[in-house]
């Protein structure tokens, strides 16, 4: 057996690093295991063809806090985040709308498609603000447990109800936010089909469920909510030299903390003995010791494959296996010898939409229908694709006078009816290439090369389960303190001294860092309470 520890971290993805780094700075001895050549999870950059260089999962960063920022050095550590630009949404018709931070601004452009909407504007964004003031703080403490297992469970209580008393006119709204649908909070408050579906498009989550299911309205309060956690960042940005540079400044702040950070090393098993977790196994069939293990890993990854079957006890085991996680979204990017050009708009050079993010939006919905086509197995077509071009903030990730096109497609199942994606994932990417060029007509043929990353590529690649880039759904049966499993949110396991620190936690998915920091505030506590011996 190798030298014991008092924390293994399972995975390198951001999460896992900033874990590793508060416990490390703790005084911890602390060793984060990353399978891959490489530490970042599902936020990594990598040469996808000769010169160029790509995100290969999340590409954008928009929700890390400014703790991490400040704790971490990162700004210190070179990180530069360049401001996206604004969103550019385009219809099948090919009309555009463009949205702006500048709410003036955005409700200029709605005002082309309804005068009514462009009035409402102002007040939806005012009314998802007042109720992001509520929720932000809560998404940096850990989710009280209503079963009142333990003395500490009752202060967090009265914390919650502490803080919603200062909120209280909000309640009704916030839980009608909650349980409703995307569809039907827009359509309370607007007309075009053109502007709901600008704004509501991101209620599907990577999920199967439609714009119409309920509780899908909480996303578009996620993302107010997520701003506010951020505080120094800004909402969209591009990092430079890409989404990894972040977590390799994450990885040195971990090891300046005192953490050591081993990467090709793949945990195939998490230790135990008498119901406890006491350490790791890792390829190759090496033992390492520790006092408590931290899983990065998904829900499913960690109690269905990391563990043996008898240390999961079977209520808990069924509801995991139950856990939502199947993704449904797949990812391209391309190689292009010349920026791509929307019909709807001229003009030589960067172009404003080529600064930010380009969304291609069916209807409300026709979304529906594609989502339902999903869970019938069935990748959708001319469903909603998202693309962006790094490239036009970062010249250096792609030979000079060249860019990268990073590509998300939705409504792509990880279970398909019939066939499976190796056999169909290049016929797909075909007929999205096909779909795009109806918007940017000079796309399809400036393409030198492309790397086509399906659902089950991302599950295998980036190891996360159904290929689901937020570690599962996130609808209202799915978070607080029903997240990963209702009645264990509190980063706790049924295992003894396993924790959870990945995004199948609380507060859910995107590049935030909370879930691994909440996660080793509650070990640290546990350590303090108990009277833990680390030694």
């Amino acid at each position: 057996m190798s030298e014991a520890f008092d924390a293994v971290v399972v995975g390198g993805g951001h999460n896992g690093l900033v874990a590793a780094f508060d416990l490390s700075r703790a005084g911890l001895r602390t060793l984060v295991l990353e399978r891959r050549p490489i530490v970042g999870g599902a936020c990594v950059t990598e040469e996808f063809l000769p010169g160029f260089w790509a995100s290969t999962g999340a590409y954008v960063l928009s929700m890390l806090g400014a703790e991490i920022w400040s704790n971490m050095r990162l700004q210190e550590r070179g990180i530069q985040v360049d401001a996206a630009g604004p969103t550019l949404n385009i219809s099948k018709s090919n009309e555009y709308l463009y949205l702006h931070d500048d709410i003036e601004e955005s409700a200029v452009e709605v005002g082309r498609f309804s005068k009514r909407d462009a009035a409402a504007l102002p007040k939806f964004e005012d009314d998802l603000a007042s109720l992001a003031k509520p929720i932000s703080p809560m998404f940096r403490w850990t989710p009280v447990e209503p079963r009142l297992r333990r003395p500490s469970d009752l202060a967090g209580i009265a914390q919650v109800a502490l803080h919603f008393s200062r909120y209280r006119g909000l309640v009704p709204e916030a839980a009608f936010l909650f349980t409703t649908s995307a569809t039907q909070y827009l359509d309370e408050r607007f007309e075009s089909d053109v502007v709901k579906a600008a704004l509501g498009w991101h209620a599907i989550n990577d999920s199967v469920a439609g714009p119409s299911t309920p509780g899908t309205a909480y996303v578009l309060l996620h993302d107010h909510a997520s701003v506010e956690i951020g505080g120094g960042i800004r909402q969209w940005g591009f990092v430079r030299g890409g989404m990894g540079r972040v977590t390799a400044a994450m990885a040195d702040a971990v090891r300046e903390a005192g953490g050591t950070v081993r990467t090709d090393t793949e945990v195939e098993r998490i230790r135990t003995k008498s119901g406890r977790a006491n350490g790791v196994v890792v390829s190759g069939g090496e033992e390492i010791g520790a006092r408590f293990v931290l899983s990065n890993a998904d829900p499913k990854r960690t109690f269905l494959r990391l563990l043996d079957p008898a240390d999961v006890p079977e209520h808990f085991r069924a509801a995991i296996e139950a856990y939502r996680c199947d993704g449904t979204s797949m990812k391209i990017n391309l190689a292009v010898g010349e920026l791509p050009r929307f019909v709807g708009l001229d003009g030589d050079g960067v172009q404003p939409y080529h600064t930010g993010i380009m969304e291609v939006n069916p209807t409300l919905a026709e979304l529906d229908g594609q989502q339902q086509l999903a869970r019938e197995g069935i990748p959708a077509v001319e469903t909603h694709i998202e693309l962006c071009i790094p490239t036009v903030h970062d010249p250096t990730l792609a030979p000079a006078g060249k860019h990268i096109v990073t590509i998300d497609v939705n409504s792509q199942p990880y279970r398909l009816a019939s066939g499976n994606w190796d056999e169909i994932k290049d016929a797909v990417a075909d007929r999205v290439i096909n779909e795009l060029t109806q918007a940017f007509p000079n796309l399809a043929g400036s393409i030198e090369g492309r790397a086509v990353l399906s659902p089950l590529d991302l599950e295998r690649t980036l190891g996360i389960t159904g290929g689901h880039a937020l570690h599962g759904d996130m609808l209202i049966d799915q978070l607080y303190f029903m997240r990963p499993v209702r009645g264990w949110g509190s980063y706790r396991t049924p295992v003894q001294n396993l924790y959870l620190c990945g995004a199948g936690t609380h507060p859910g998915g995107g590049v935030s860092g909370a879930n691994g920091r909440n996660a080793a505030r509650q070990l640290l506590r546990d350590v303090r309470t108990r009277r833990l011996r680390l030694s």
